[in-house]
């Protein structure tokens, strides 16, 4: 088996809602489809046309999965003494620019954009539910280009 790249990312949302205003307004991303509890199960305690999961088109074969779960905000985002998810790192042709676009709609910026040791520009953000986001520009020298000589 070979794997040939990655589908998908998701993610269980206090407000699914709000979380594709961020992935949409914010960092551009495109409301691709969504499926409904009623899709899910005909046994639902939910309206079978409330939307369960919504698909966000990130590139050609790129989504985020935005779930809407009951008891989702009784759950604590992810942090680095965890398992699972730890961050989403997501390439950006200019680093201040979107610093600048985080600004601009109110995201806290969590650490401004340096170059790492890697050669490559980093800074640091969250979603609405806490989840780390790693922005990323690639440099001419960067290992994810060259190789590290």
């Amino acid at each position: 088996m070979v794997i040939r790249e990655l589908g998908h990312l998701a993610f269980r949302c206090r407000d699914v809602k709000e979380s594709e205003r961020f992935y949409t307004e914010v960092l551009g991303f495109e409301r691709a489809f969504s499926l409904t509890y009623g899709e899910q199960s005909e046994d639902t305690k939910f309206p079978k046309d409330k939307e369960w999961i919504v698909y966000l088109k990130v590139s050609d074969r790129l989504y985020l999965e935005l779930f809407d779960r009951e008891n989702a905000n009784k759950d604590g985002a992810a942090d680095w003494d965890s398992f699972g998810y730890q961050h989403l790192a997501l390439i950006v042709d200019d680093i201040e620019k979107m610093r600048a676009r985080l600004v601009e709609h109110g995201v806290p910026v969590d650490s401004e954009p340096t170059l790492g040791v890697d050669n490559t520009y980093q800074m640091w953000s969250h979603d609405p539910d806490g989840n780390k986001i790693e922005f990323m520009q690639y440099t001419d020298r960067s290992y994810q280009v060259v190789g590290r000589g």
